[in-house]
Parts: C-alpha cells; sequence; structure tokens
C-alpha cells in the first residue's frame, strides 16, 4: 500500500466531520435540515479550494401532515409513516379490504391477478443491497398498475420500527395512498387477512410545488478540462440520523477531498466534489443538476465515485452500472489501498450514480455490506441508523479506498478515462 494512502486513512477530522453531519438530524428534505448540514460542508469545501458555489434546483416538494391505520372491528391503533409524496386519502380516509402478496414480487402480483383491483396490497420490504432485490418503487408502480386503491409495506426486521421512503410520484402523477409498516403491525395485518380484513387509513399530504433543493460543488482545476467527481448525497430520513445513509459518505468525500487535492496538478483531470440534496425523493436532485448541465459540461466529466453508505459492514463493492471497463480501474485501485472490493456490474438506480449513468458518464457507487442483510447495513431508513452504529475502523478503510479510486484515475490520460464508459 502506497504510504500516502495510509496518511490519508488517518484524516484527523474524518470523525469529527461525520458527528457534525449526524448533529443536524435525519436532514429529510424540506425540513431545512438537509440545507443547513449542506452550508455546513461548504464551509468545509472552502477550505480545500476557492471554487465553492451552491446551485439550488426544483424538485417535487411535499410533506404529511397527518396519517392513521387501524383495522375495522379493532380498537388498536397501528403505526405507519406514509412515503414521500404519497397520494393523499379522501378527507374522511379509507376503507378498503386488505389483500396480503407475501413479497410483493412480480409473480406474486401476476398469481393474485385482478383480485387486487380496489384493495389494499400488502408487500415486504426487502434488504436493498443484494443482487436478488427488488425495489419498494416497483412494488409500487406493480400496484397502481394493477389497480389497487391502498399500497402498505412492512419491515421484515422485529423490533425496527418502521421504514420511510419515496414512492417516486411525480409532482401531478397518478397515485395511491402508500405507506410503511413496522414488522409487528404487518404481521398483525397477515393474520387478519387470512380472513376478510379491511384497514381503514387516513394519508393528508401536502404538495410543495416551489421546494428547492441544493447541490454542493468544490471544483478544483487541473491541467486538462476533464473532471473526476467524487459525489454523496447530504439528505436523509427524519426517523434516526442518516449516519449510514449518508453521513459516511458526506464525511469521507470531505476528507477525499482533502487529501486528492494534492493530486491534482498540470498533468492531470481536474477533481469535482459534489454534494446533493433530495436524493431520498426518487434522485431528484441530481437529475435535475445533470439535466441543467450544458452538454460540453456533461462531457467534461469522465467518472463519478459515488459514496452512499460506505459503513456499517467491513465489506465493500463497488456496483458499476453497467459499466465492465471500470473493473480493472477499480481492481487497481484496490490493490493500491490493500483492501478487497466486490464488484457487481448490473444497474442498480439506487444512488445518484445513477443519473451519471443515464448520460454515459462512468459512473459507480462504493456501498458497504452488500449481500449482508444481517449486518448494520440493515438499519438504513429506520430509527436505527444512528451514529453509535458505525465503526470508525470502516470509515477508515472507505477513505482509504475512495482515496485510491481517485489517486488511480487522476493519474489516468483522458483516452484511459474516455476508455472506461466502453460497454
Amino acid at each position: 500500500m502506497e504510504q500516502w494512502l495510509a496518511n490519508a486513512a488517518e484524516d484527523a477530522a474524518l470523525m469529527k466531520d461525520f458527528n457534525a453531519v449526524c448533529d443536524f438530524g435525519g436532514r429529510l428534505s424540506g425540513t431545512g435540515q438537509d440545507s443547513a448540514a449542506l452550508d455546513w460542508a461548504l464551509g468545509r469545501l472552502g477550505e480545500i479550494g476557492n471554487d465553492v458555489r451552491r446551485i439550488d434546483v426544483p424538485y417535487d416538494g411535499w410533506h404529511c401532515v397527518a396519517a392513521t391505520l387501524g383495522l375495522v372491528g379493532s380498537q388498536a391503533s397501528l403505526q405507519c409513516q406514509p412515503l414521500l409524496r404519497s397520494a393523499s386519502t379522501p378527507p374522511e380516509g379509507l376503507n378498503v379490504e386488505l389483500i396480503d402478496l407475501g413479497a410483493g414480487r412480480q409473480e406474486d402480483f401476476q398469481r393474485a391477478g385482478d383480485s387486487i383491483k380496489g384493495k389494499a396490497v400488502l408487500v415486504s420490504h426487502e434488504y436493498p443491497f443484494s443482487g436478488e432485490h427488488m425495489h419498494r418503487r416497483r412494488k409500487y408502480d406493480l400496484a397502481v398498475n394493477g389497480g389497487a386503491a391502498a399500497f402498505l409495506i412492512a419491515s421484515p426486521w422485529p423490533g425496527a420500527g418502521h421504514l420511510s421512503g419515496s414512492s417516486g410520484r411525480g409532482y401531478g402523477q397518478f397515485g395511491i395512498p402508500a405507506a410503511y409498516v413496522d414488522f409487528e403491525t404487518g404481521q398483525a395485518l397477515r393474520e387478519a387477512a387470512r380472513g376478510r380484513a379491511t384497514i381503514a387509513l387516513v394519508i393528508n399530504g401536502e404538495e410543495e410545488p416551489d421546494a428547492h433543493a441544493g447541490v454542493g460543488i468544490l471544483d478544483i482545476p487541473g491541467g486538462r478540462d476533464s473532471r473526476v467527481v467524487i459525489s454523496a448525497h447530504m439528505d436523509g430520513h427524519d426517523l434516526g440520523e442518516s449516519a449510514l445513509d449518508n453521513a459516511t459518505g458526506v464525511a469521507v468525500a470531505l476528507a477525499a477531498g482533502r487529501a486528492l487535492a494534492a493530486h491534482v496538478g498540470p498533468d492531470t483531470p481536474g477533481l469535482r466534489i459534489c454534494f446533493f440534496c433530495a436524493e431520498e425523493w426518487a434522485l431528484a436532485g441530481s437529475a435535475r443538476y445533470l439535466a441543467d448541465l450544458d452538454g460540453n459540461e456533461r462531457a467534461r466529466m469522465k467518472l463519478d465515485i459515488n459514496l452512499d453508505t460506505v459503513a456499517g459492514d467491513t465489506k465493500l463493492t463497488a456496483l458499476l452500472s453497467d459499466f465492465p471497463a471500470l473493473e480493472p480501474y477499480i481492481q487497481k485501485a484496490a490493490a493500491a489501498a490493500g483492501v478487497s472490493i466486490d464488484t457487481w456490474l448490473p444497474l442498480m438506480p439506487n444512488s445518484d450514480h445513477a443519473n451519471f449513468a443515464k448520460h454515459g458518464i462512468p459512473a459507480f457507487r462504493l456501498v458497504a455490506g452488500f449481500d449482508k442483510p444481517d449486518s448494520r447495513v440493515n438499519n438504513i431508513l429506520s430509527p436505527g441508523d444512528v451514529r453509535s452504529i458505525i465503526q470508525e475502523a470502516e470509515l477508515r478503510q472507505a477513505l482509504k479506498v475512495t482515496c485510491a479510486l481517485g489517486g488511480v484515475a487522476l493519474g489516468m490520460s483522458d483516452v484511459e478515462l474516455d476508455a472506461l464508459a466502453r460497454r
């Protein structure tokens, strides 16, 4: 391992920055916490370089006013967490028959057929970092397209509380009321659905048509117009501290920026650090930022190293977004860092790297705990996503790997960087 990587991994401010991000709270976009955290991070970026700026981009904002869930005929009040941008029920609520679709995969919906029309469907959340994972939004879309009246998704983890996530429904787009429930509520609903069960659901959400999300940028020019990008999302969910997802990525990006700035020079591409808000809103912040860029500006971006949930387990995986030429580059950096990095080739559109990839920019997500559902990473989206579950050694390992990835990329010619886009 190169000595500078060992030194970089010992960054004295890494844990201070991580804790500072957590101090802002869950950082749900629209609460102001994400914006305040972004302004703080811009101050930290300003200590690395002079070209620091904030851009605010529009996104489809929304907030929940009230939500209740119950079983008709039962006095029990069940806990629920509406999905971001859930459709509202009528003011008086929605009383609708419940149907249990188990995991809620494609075959479950196909098997149920027309029987879901006009009913509330109950499905299961899945650990998101697995090659077999089916995202909640795909299940939600199947429910909408199948004519369901409501959508409930249950946590698979006992005692962990309910989760939070986005429906992906756009402004003015048709949708159905949708909410997470905790494991225990899910079990109660499944038991009730063995007979004939009716739920009573109220969701009152309000649109925020003038909502904007911040994008924080540090640009360090090199000797060439090309740029290597390190990205991380600043926003999170309001159930915990969004420590895993994604204070880990923000802290590592800041420390990597400090270490890599000295490696940008007259013979290298430039380095750009990007912090996005509204990532948890179907990747809206980075999508708008990239769409609004001039095509020539996007063409300067040769690579995106996206840091999202980079601690919580010792196993690191690079999600390669269908760019097979990234594999040898990843393994060269892994060898330099002395850390094993697994890879997964198919596109997983679960973080901001996916928006870079959609524009043809080679992009990957570095993530901890892939295929390890029993790791501490399973606390994401939940009240358990707090700083106490993060081990410093894992953050420092992610920092070492990120510096190696950045260092190798900065040492490549533009021809070599362009070759990463081959498919």
